[in-house]
């Protein structure tokens, strides 16, 4: 039995030989061994286990998404041109949020008018052709001076136009604690605006080439350039997932051309009609670039975003003038 010490040696030991004590079992758990501490026995991982648990916990905290608002101006669009859109920095508040959703009616708006007017271009064609074969059943009141174009890709353009109001509501109805929805729901708005403007740019342009055509101005149908149109349409399909803004980007630029061809007024009667569409289209159109960019430069600024639903679907009803002219209902049969 060890002997009990006097008071004296007890207030030698603490102040001598516990630091020893401690000292020796803090060296004997960082090296991963045993240790006893007054006599009880001590197991700790190795130090470096533990160093390499805190940086592995560090590095999962930094990978965890940002607030966008967070980044820089620079960052944010770096992110959208490599096609990183993340969560946006829209919807802030509850006003931002009705008035980005109730801005997304226009959308809604504009693919009904085109899909009005390939319902009619569609009657005119049936009536076109019941007159061609002489069958007796079609309007009297058939107008040849309306070019024919193909209700098909008018009636794709329409729903396109229908689908982008569908997913921009859709990701401003998210709340902004589902950061992996919105961000899902924000790839998909984008990939529908990609697919609307390859339906855009293929629906203008043939509106605008069967036009020409007319007017012997533009090559025929299986030229190289009618071929090199198809061409791009249908490789920018499979890409318009991965990267929509750049495909956004390079089938608007084709509209912008169908809209100018258009607006020349090319082989039709309504050329002020089409001249004075493309000016207000112009202006809607560089409107909404200009709020594009600005709602990534300037986050805190209300409304930006709303502001670009509207500019952007007055663009796109105004270039739907300047490529199909005035709207002009079918003739009762």
């Amino acid at each position: 039995v060890n002997e009990v010490p006097s008071g004296s040696d007890v207030a030698a030991e603490s102040t001598t030989e516990k630091p020893c004590c401690y000292a020796s079992a803090i060296r004997a758990m960082g090296r991963g061994a045993d240790a006893r501490l007054f006599g009880a026995a001590v197991t700790a991982p190795p130090l470096n286990d533990i160093v390499q648990l805190s940086l592995a916990a560090r590095a999962s905290a930094d990978d965890a998404p940002m607030d966008p608002r967070a980044k820089t101006a620079k960052a944010r669009l770096r992110d959208l041109a490599t096609s990183e859109p993340g969560t946006g920095v829209a919807d802030r508040n509850a006003l931002e949020r009705c008035a980005n959703v109730a801005t997304s009616a226009p959308f809604f708006l504009c693919g009904r008018d085109v899909l009005r007017r390939a319902a009619a271009e569609k009657q005119r064609r049936i009536e076109r052709d019941w007159r061609d074969r002489g069958l007796g059943l079609h309007s009297t009141r058939v107008d040849d001076s309306l070019p024919p174009m193909d209700h098909e890709k008018m009636r794709r353009l329409g729903w396109a136009l229908v689908g982008v109001g569908v997913a921009a509501a859709a990701y401003h109805l998210a709340p902004r604690s589902k950061r992996a929805l919105r961000t899902t729901l924000r790839r998909v708005d984008y990939t529908a605006i990609a697919l609307a403007s390859m339906a855009a740019s293929d629906a203008y342009g043939d509106a605008v080439g069967a036009r020409a055509a007319r007017a012997s101005v533009v090559p025929r149908r299986g030229s190289t350039i009618v071929r090199l149109h198809r061409v791009v349409t249908d490789a920018t399909v499979a890409a318009s997932v991965k990267f929509p803004l750049l495909v956004s980007a390079a089938h608007c630029a084709l509209s912008e051309v169908a809209f100018y061809r258009g607006a020349r007024g090319e082989g039709c009667n309504d050329d002020r009609l089409r001249a004075a569409a493309w000016r207000k289209h112009a202006a809607c159109a560089g409107a909404a670039g200009f709020f594009f960019v600005a709602e990534e430069v300037w986050p805190d600024f209300p409304l930006l975003h709303a502001a670009w639903h509207v500019t952007g679907a007055a663009a796109m009803r105004t270039g739907t003038t300047c490529a199909f002219g005035e709207h002009v209902p079918a003739s009762p049969g």
